[in-house]
């Protein structure tokens, strides 16, 4: 019998603040700086606003995809952008129409919508705003299911160029190329699962250099192995449960997604898992697995560079309406993904220019 996968993950009940800020206009020498993420559901999500002057939106940070899709004007409340903000044209003075239709997928949904091009702003504060100038569009008439009753309004896809599915630079690349970023990476740290009163359900990104609040210095670099996506080669895996520790040295591909809530790997390597904490994965019916709520827990992935990261039961094993369950979910592709659990408590940079990801501690742990 097929057994049954739900993407459960944490879903914060309480936050410190509400996105979008309302922000002030960009101070136009600015190259780099932080911009505060929040968690809706099992996404981060961050402002941008488009046009000039400014509409302000709540995106989802998508490092899997590399456009900007937001619910246009004419998305009415009949459909299903309602409660969505909508981006206007005709209020912008830097717009430009091209007018190409699209079908647009990603994990999200399915967006339907035509493309245009105007200025993009990322940041919260006047002294951390990066203006990027024609950025392409996808101005979406239907929206994907995904979104719909999310509190975020469209999406920012940060992956390399090569993932645009509207034929457009990676605004983070557009950014770089053209002066308006200063570096050519940028880095995601949140919090660990629970870590402060709000619960775990913030975060930084930081677009163009090193992140001094936030990360420690001198990230151990990994080689990209996709011209298009953020996916590394994997060359070895353990696990270290309470029970037996178990290893593995063949070599996989795996992508790096904020949009996925859990780490996704080949089967072989989850009935690994489960078998270090005691469980075989033959009796489990629903995926993220229930798992006792002491469960400890330590994920070792090797990359070809040397460089290796750990990820233990302290954001692997999440609180979900009385039960606990580990967030590891058998591929159904054989394709391995790092989800939220990557990100948190540690700094990963992203660099499409050089082709490469780094990984550093974060300096806020308790």
């Amino acid at each position: 019998m097929m057994k049954a996968i739900l993407f459960l993950a944490f879903v914060a009940t309480t936050s410190a603040f509400r996105l979008p800020f309302q922000v002030a206009p960009a101070v136009t020498n600015i190259t780099k700086g932080g911009q505060t993420l929040e968690q809706t559901g099992t996404y981060f999500v961050a402002n941008l606003t488009l046009g000039t002057p400014g509409q302000l939106f709540t995106v989802v940070i998508d490092t899997k995809t590399s456009d900007i899709v937001i619910p246009d004007v004419s998305c009415s409340s009949g459909f299903n952008c309602y409660n969505k903000r909508r981006f206007n044209q005709n209020n912008s003075s830097s717009y430009y129409a091209y007018g190409q239709q699209y079908t647009y997928k990603n994990n999200l949904g399915t967006f339907k919508g035509f493309v245009g091009k105007d200025t993009a702003v990322i940041g919260d504060r006047a002294t951390d705003l990066i203006t990027i100038p024609g950025v392409k569009i996808l101005q979406a008439t239907d929206i994907g299911i995904g979104i719909e009753g999310l509190n975020a309004d469209g999406i920012l896809g940060l992956a390399q160029t090569g993932a645009s599915q509207i034929g457009g630079n990676s605004p983070f690349v557009q950014g770089v190329q053209m002066g308006d970023i200063s570096g050519t990476f940028f880095s995601i740290w949140l919090e660990h699962f629970n870590q402060t009163d709000d619960l775990g359900t913030h975060g930084v990104i930081y677009y163009g250099g090193f992140d001094p609040v936030h990360c420690a210095p001198n990230p151990s670099y990994v080689p990209m192995s996709s011209g298009y996506l953020y996916q590394l080669t994997m060359n070895s895996f353990k696990s270290a449960g309470k029970s037996a520790t178990n290893s593995n040295t063949k070599m996989n591909q795996v992508v790096l997604d904020t949009t996925t809530a859990q780490i996704i790997l080949p089967t072989s390597y989850v009935s690994q898992i489960l078998d270090s904490i005691g469980i075989n994965i033959k009796t489990v019916t629903v995926f993220p697995p229930i798992v006792p709520c002491d469960t400890k827990v330590t994920l070792t992935f090797g990359f070809v560079s040397g460089t290796s990261i750990t990820i233990t039961e302290r954001d692997l094993v999440v609180s979900f309406f009385g039960t606990c369950r580990l967030q590891v979910v058998p591929s159904a592709t054989g394709d391995a993904i790092f989800g939220i659990p990557l990100y948190r408590g540690r700094c990963t940079y992203f660099d499409p220019i050089m082709q490469r990801i780094g990984f550093t501690p974060a300096l806020l742990q308790d």
